[in-house]
């Protein structure tokens, strides 16, 4: 300790007596100060001056595309200050009012608009646009990130071991959980015959749940039995909360989100869903261990993809709980929201066109009879195929998505830059007299092979497509298949609604602003 002193003591000394020490030390504290000074002073200018270089690009890329005339700071932001419901219907303006690709801003954010199948087809096979837009932070409070909102290598990664959970294999022990709850839900409208009209909507939302619960969650499924009332409730309203956050550009920041109402509703909704999911994640879990612990019937099938989900983590730690429950849940949303809208439309569509709804009903006649829907059964259903595509064109799953553009994309007719996003919008194509002859009517015809011979393979995407495709594609056309077979052949459907004055709404899916409004009586 004294010698430290002595020393700190005498570089002082030295320093007084010495003024040439000062001054060295001056000039080596100055020299680092001013090098790191002039190092960051040129990292920000080399910096600002790239921003400014593809700000300018940007600018000029754009400037060669239609579009609205836009306003300072907020760009095209006003004309979607307007109901979430009416959503869908200034996005039609804008395509409609602009020849495509086109664009719009929000902001200083730059959008384009696709619309025609082959620059789907360049954009979906990509990989400079298979990063979903930023747009789908907003539902990963509830899906993290997964299948849905997901990009990069850990999506890819997740997808790639999902994939064969859906083989056919799996799909075939699925069918007799889908008859079960669509042979339920039937005898649950056959009730309703005679007492007018009503939405038919909750019935086939709450097929689909108990459907869900048996093959996703390896649970049994009682949402027809008033079970599970309260996640029922949150998984419908997320998408609501979602997309009414995704249009109001001031509900971007989380900070203000997080002290409106609709924030409060989030933490809610988040708690519920979070809560049920791992809950059921947990279940699992302890009876995988448990097989594994004790040897308990080692040969035991886990068909479940749950169960497969925790076997493939359990050998892979590929992911960690987060990330299993969030993926859990995304495959749970996406396949029952799909086949409990679409569903929906396919009856109310049928209930309109009675010529139709007895074309379907014949077949299933024909095919299936009274007994329980089989594998064999399906592939013969054609007509009743023919049905559900042509539903899928006219309210497709995905009628909006959105990438971003991770690099320049050159398309046949202008190059969409780095950074920019890319909306695609599958719900105008289907509806283009450019490639459906009489695109407003539920025509199940158009989809025979004699009258899809020249039409553009993109004109038709409702399950998305490429690189990012649906992986539940054949999940829900086995669903909605057996859920036809039953309600069909209990009950005739008729509705007094019309198609062409039907008001449609956008929250993440097509639905329906009017309801499904139909009456049954017994056959």
């Amino acid at each position: 300790m004294s010698s430290e002193s002595g020393t700190w003591k005498q570089s002082k000394f030295e320093a007084r007596e010495n003024p040439l020490f000062f001054w060295q030390y001056f000039d080596t504290t100055f020299f680092l100060v001013t090098t790191i000074t002039l190092m960051m002073s040129f990292w920000v200018f080399r910096t600002l001056k790239q921003w400014y270089r593809d700000r300018a690009r940007t600018l000029y890329l754009a400037s060669k595309l239609p579009g609205p005339p836009t306003l300072p700071l907020i760009g095209n932001a006003h004309l979607f200050a307007c109901n979430p419901e009416e959503t869908l219907d200034k996005i039609k303006q804008i395509v409609q009012s602009v020849d495509t690709p086109g664009r719009f801003w929000l902001g200083p954010k730059l959008f384009i608009i696709l619309a025609e199948p082959r620059d789907y087809e360049v954009i979906l096979g990509c990989h400079k646009a298979s990063y979903k837009d930023k747009m789908y932070e907003f539902i990963e409070p509830f899906v993290g990130k997964g299948l849905v909102s997901g990009s990069g290598p850990v999506h890819r990664a997740h997808r790639k071991a999902i994939m064969p959970m859906l083989n056919s294999k799996a799909l075939n022990e699925y069918l007799k959980h889908f008859d079960t709850h669509s042979r339920i839900c039937s005898e649950l409208l056959e009730e309703k015959a005679g007492t007018g009209v009503f939405d038919i909507q909750p019935f086939m939302v709450h097929c689909t749940f108990d459907m869900i619960f048996d093959t996703i969650l390896g649970m049994p499924g009682s949402s027809q039995k008033e079970g599970h009332k309260e996640l029922v409730y949150w998984t419908e309203k997320m998408y609501e909360l979602v997309h009414t956050r995704m249009i109001k550009v001031w509900l971007h920041a989380d900070w203000i989100f997080s002290w409106t109402d609709l924030g409060k509703k989030q933490k809610e909704g988040q708690h519920v869903i979070h809560s049920f999911i791992e809950t059921a994640v947990a279940r699992k879990k302890k009876e995988h261990y448990a097989i594994e612990r004790d040897a308990i019937a080692p040969d035991r099938p886990r068909l479940m993809l749950l169960e497969q989900l925790i076997d493939h983590n359990a050998k892979t730690n590929l992911m960690n709980d987060t990330e299993l429950r969030d993926e859990t849940y995304t495959i749970f949303t996406a396949a029952q929201d799909t086949t409990g809208v679409i569903s929906s439309f396919a009856l109310l569509n049928l209930a309109i066109n009675q010529e139709i709804q007895d074309k379907v009903r014949e077949e299933i006649r024909n095919v299936v009879g009274n007994d329980s829907v089989t594998v064999e059964h399906l592939p013969e259903l054609k007509y009743t195929e023919l049905v559900i595509k042509e539903t899928l064109r006219l309210y497709p799953i995905a009628p909006l998505m959105v990438r971003e553009a991770t690099g320049d994309i050159d398309l046949e007719t202008c190059t969409l830059p780095k950074g920019c996003s890319i909306v695609m919008i599958p719900y105008e194509t289907h509806r283009s007299t450019k490639y459906w002859t009489d695109p407003e009517k539920f025509i199940p015809e158009r989809f025979l092979p004699e009258n899809s011979v020249g039409r553009h393979p993109y004109a038709y995407i409702p399950f998305s497509g490429g690189l990012r495709g649906c992986v539940g594609q054949k999940f829900a056309i086995m669903c909605l298949k057996t859920m036809l077979v039953h309600v069909i052949r209990k009950v005739r459907l008729t509705s007094t609604q019309n198609l062409e004055t039907l008001r449609l709404k956008a929250d993440i899916s097509v639905r329906s602003r009017d309801g499904y409004m139909v009456s049954v009586e017994r056959i």
